[in-house]
């Protein structure tokens, strides 16, 4: 069948015609386009540009309708309508296209509206396309599809507000985003492609494997993979970890349930080199420990972890508490570092209430042999006594503590000097061995 190009002039007789079959139709920025006369140039000027608009469609009908009082021109698109709006094309199974400039599109069926440049596909039921407010609006639960470097991104919600111009998309109503790595829910979003962030209201949650994430508000950077969690933040988290049992030498599984709470979560996507922090009162709870810090930073998949500020590790199964500035730890060495002012502080295993304390330069904790070393100006507090050395190590399992280096303790106003001291904190008690001396008052070793 021959294609051709329909013309619309402005004659009494042709506006008045049968309607029939149109392959492509031209917006009246184009060839629909009245001349006013009685215009002088200058009020042209001023007049507001308007966008081209192609309209397109393999039927056309045309009706006089009065809409809000004024008279209008109502031409009914069928079979393949399309409008394009610059580079974007908006088609359903019928579009009604209202005035001759296309101020307003009423989208019915099957409607999808593709932004190729930005790599968006959205569908729906029903649309609303206003010329110029530069929109389209969806209803009857869209869907919009974001298929870009190598992602592919899913939204599903209620309904639909696009800027077309922007590439801003308003989603309103139990918005669900879907990547390959986890599930969002949230009641309200907003997706900036310029800006490459979807922006979640309304306390959304997260869902990924074996995690579950929820905040006041959320921001998703797609193309990194990046996820910020604002406003008391929190992560709940099942983990399979391994459990060594000396004794019978086996290892087995141990299902673990992690607790992470903060003001701010932020996850950088790095590929195998991922960084996930959490920032202001980061709190960390697990069966048998507690962690504390004002910035919390784990890396690959928590082996690396950095604490920063008023840090605070509890072991409740060993009974102890560690406190300093800055704690580093390495996860699969089992090697932890605390600096600025460190400290232990022992606990009575039944209560944890404190029996005792040591503080040093910095600690060195070695996990598969459960001990602390003490390094630099150590110093012992006990119930009854205060001991001092150059180096400690203490042996948590049996809550024996080895000071050395010039070590002295004093206790009932008597300081004594020994080649090594031993401490056991919890119980209070000591034993000094190789070459004990007692150091008069006011003398110095």
């Amino acid at each position: 069948m021959k294609k051709i190009i329909l013309i619309f002039c402005f004659s009494i007789s042709m506006l008045s015609a049968n309607p029939s079959p149109i392959p492509v139709l031209y917006g009246s920025e184009d060839l629909l386009k009245k001349e006013d006369s009685f215009l002088s140039p200058d009020k042209k000027k001023d007049k507001k540009d308007k966008i081209p608009v192609i309209w397109g469609g393999s039927s056309l009908t045309q009706e006089e309708r009065t809409i809000n009082g004024i008279p209008m021109k109502v031409f009914i698109l069928g079979g393949g309508a399309y409008i394009m709006h610059k580079t974007i094309k908006l088609s359903a199974r019928e579009i009604e296209i209202i005035g001759e400039d296309a101020l307003i599109g009423n989208l019915k069926g099957q409607v999808v509206v593709e932004d190729f440049q930005n790599g968006v596909t959205l569908t729906a039921t029903k649309g609303i396309y206003n010329k110029i407010g530069g929109t389209v609006s969806l209803e009857n639960n869209p869907v919009l599809v974001q298929k870009k470097d190598g992602k592919v991104v899913k939204i599903q919600c209620q309904s639909i507000v696009r800027y077309l111009e922007e590439a801003k998309t308003n989603l309103a109503g139990k918005v669900v985003v879907t990547s390959d790595e986890f599930q969002v829910f949230g009641e309200d979003a907003v997706f900036s492609e310029k800006e490459d962030r979807i922006d979640l209201a309304g306390e959304p949650f997260l869902f990924s494997e074996n995690r579950f994430l929820i905040g006041q508000t959320l921001s998703y950077f797609v193309k990194e993979g990046n996820i910020q969690l604002d406003g008391d933040a929190t992560i709940y988290q099942v983990s399979y970890e391994n459990k060594k049992d000396k004794e019978k030498d086996t290892t087995t599984k141990e299902r673990v349930v992690t607790l992470f709470t903060g003001k701010t979560l932020t996850h950088k996507n790095k590929g195998k080199d991922t960084l996930t922090s959490m920032s202001g009162d980061a709190f960390m709870y697990r069966k048998n420990s507690e962690f504390k810090a004002n910035l919390l930073e784990s890396r690959r998949n928590n082996k690396d972890i950095k604490a920063t500020g008023n840090v605070s590790y509890l072991d409740r199964e060993n009974a102890y508490r560690m406190e300093g500035g800055f704690l580093s730890y390495d996860k699969e060495k089992g090697y932890s570092y605390l600096t600025e002012n460190p400290q232990i502080i022992f606990l009575d295993k039944k209560e944890l209430k404190e029996r005792g304390k040591l503080t040093a330069v910095f600690l060195e904790r070695f996990d598969e042999r459960f001990e602390t070393v003490a390094r630099g100006n150590v110093e012992v507090e006990t119930q009854t006594a205060t001991a001092t050395g150059e180096y400690a190590t203490y042996f948590e399992k049996r809550d024996e503590l080895v000071l050395e280096g010039n070590p002295t303790l004093v206790k009932d106003n008597t300081k004594v000097s020994a080649g090594k001291i031993i401490l056991f904190p919890k119980s209070d008690k000591a034993y000094l061995t190789d070459g004990l001396k007692v150091i008069p008052n006011g003398e110095k070793k």
